[in-house]
């Protein structure tokens, strides 16, 4: 009974140390940031698709939105961040549900409603625009509903105590407070290429998202923002070399790598 409720215990503390609470201001501050990264905070990247790519990117975190007649096998954020929006008080648009499919068929239907600024483009890009508090909320929270997992996920390929380890070494100062920088880099991250435990989410059986670079720290830099950078690049720098080449991943090396360096200089 005793190892039971000392089991309970310490699952209890591990769940509770991997919730991060942030106040609006700090939330904002780094949703701020992620929209510098992603859209370079431009109100008219709200709305957006990468030449090359088989899906839109919405809002300040460019959450990825598929069509109906392409759906890809990475995790799908827009339905997600939609309907935490909604549960929280946001009016999206009527024509707008967290089950309605992307409502062009590619870049180049997106491309043109954009140069003819149509009328859902215009509703789609001033709900993001009005909703970025909010959006920066769910970023918060996917980390905080992601992290456990990772746990889990670690524990099972024997590597809990490095990631959990390095996932403090970002997130607390010496003095238990949240440390500002470290929240934003990996709320960034997890954002930017996810979570790294999702198997649909591999190339050649190996993922590229948070769960990678946590386990890739270097224990011997003394400054942890720079070993999360640089593990960082390790993992992007292969994603580029396993991904197929039809995705042509190497165009966007240097863009990645640039925000690598925003975690620590």
């Amino acid at each position: 009974m005793k190892k039971i409720l000392l089991l309970l215990l310490l699952l209890l503390s591990t769940l509770h140390a991997a919730e991060l609470r942030l106040t609006n201001a700090q939330a904002n501050r780094i949703a701020r940031k992620i929209w510098l990264n992603e859209g370079s905070g431009k109100r008219d990247k709200l709305v957006w698709w990468n030449k090359g790519e088989e899906f839109a990117s919405v809002g300040i975190g460019h959450f990825i939105w598929f069509t109906a007649e392409k759906p890809m096998w990475f995790w799908e954020a827009f339905p997600p961040m939609l309907r935490f929006l909604i549960d929280h008080g946001a009016r999206p648009p009527r024509w707008l549900t967290p089950e309605t499919h992307c409502v062009w068929h590619s870049y180049e239907q997106w491309q043109r409603a954009k140069r003819a600024n149509t009328k859902k483009m215009r509703q789609l890009t001033a709900f993001m625009d009005r909703t970025r508090g909010l959006q920066a909320r769910f970023m918060l929270h996917r980390l905080n509903t992601s992290f456990p997992r990772i746990l889990a996920y670690a524990r099972a390929h024997g590597q809990e105590r490095i990631v959990e380890k390095n996932y403090r070494r970002l997130l607390y100062r010496k003095d238990g407070s949240i440390d500002p920088q470290g929240a934003y880099i990996l709320i960034d991250y997890i954002n930017f290429k996810g979570d790294g435990i999702n198997k649909g989410e591999r190339y050649q059986g190996k993922g590229w998202g948070l769960y990678q670079v946590l386990t890739r720290m270097s224990h011997r830099d003394p400054n942890p923002y720079r070993a999360f950078a640089k593990a960082g690049k390790v993992v992007l720098e292969r994603l580029t070399h396993i991904a197929p080449p039809e995705r042509r991943l190497w165009r966007f090396r240097k863009g990645w790598f640039n925000r690598m360096d925003t975690y620590w200089r």
